[in-house]
């Protein structure tokens, strides 16, 4: 959606893409390796010297840490300050979205991820869900991790108290569809904004 935004004249800053990571425990499968977080940093700062901070900018809900590169303090305060747009779709499109992205990647990579996640998981989930994945049935290993994450997803909106949360169901849209319904919700997320915004997050 970020791509599609950008397309459609919106400002976006790319915190995934500078990081090499997808910011999650499979964030770096099938990636390029990260930056050092100096040279993330710098590319961030360089990239935001560009933009027009009069003007909303789009960046994706991320926690302070994407993979090992660590998102500035003074870009991740604004962050937490900014509304939220939720994004949403159903979970088949969720799960045939993350087929897409995954269903290439090396099993290792995808085993040793899952494996990180053990403690979140439970030792037996983690167990069936490494099971599907070298048994070639990745879709029931992807729901299996989507329960373990929307939770982590809602309890972090949930300590967005004081912040507006707008959700957009985007499911049968494709990405410029998904991108304008996105931006629909704009002009209501700033009226309602304390101050004026720099940064609006968005989190799939």
């Amino acid at each position: 959606i970020l791509k599609a935004l950008a397309r459609q004249g919106e400002q976006i800053l790319d915190l995934e893409g500078i990081a090499h990571h997808r910011g999650s425990s499979y964030g770096s499968v099938g990636l390029p390796p990260q930056p050092s977080t100096e040279q993330f940093e710098n590319i961030v700062a360089i990239d935001w010297a560009d933009l027009d901070a009069c003007r909303p900018i789009w960046v994706e809900a991320e926690s302070r840490q994407i993979g090992r590169c660590r998102i500035p303090d003074e870009l991740f305060g604004p962050m937490g300050q900014a509304p939220v747009v939720q994004v949403m779709r159903s979970r088949p499109e969720r799960v045939a979205n993350l087929l897409d992205d995954y269903g290439g990647a090396n099993r290792d990579e995808l085993v040793a991820a899952t494996q990180r996640l053990q403690k979140r998981l439970g030792g037996l989930r983690t167990k069936e869900a490494i099971a599907h994945i070298q048994a070639e049935e990745l879709a029931p290993a992807i729901e299996m991790v989507l329960d373990y994450y929307d939770k982590a997803y809602t309890y972090d909106l949930q300590k967005k108290r004081d912040v507006p949360i707008y959700p957009v169901d985007i499911t049968g849209l494709n990405p410029a569809q998904a991108a304008q319904a996105v931006q629909q919700t704009l002009p209501k997320a700033i009226k309602t904004a304390p101050t004026k915004p720099a940064i609006a997050s968005s989190r799939t």
